[in-house]
């Protein structure tokens, strides 16, 4: 019973399994987000270097 108060109640093995989906879940998420970013970033970069290259300023 004291060791319950110290280290919490254990949990069940569906448990640890919902608590590791959900992490894995949410990692995939700001990995896409990062990756839309970078996708969106390197559009940008390409258009400015067409429209330099346009105005021969490159």
């Amino acid at each position: 019973m004291a060791l319950e108060f110290l280290f919490g109640r254990r949990k069940t093995p569906e448990e640890m399994l919902r608590q590791n989906q959900r992490a894995l879940n949410k990692a995939m998420r700001d990995l896409d987000r990062e990756r839309s970013k970078m996708e969106q970033q390197e559009k940008k970069i390409i258009n400015d270097i067409k429209k330099m290259a346009k105005e021969n300023q490159m």
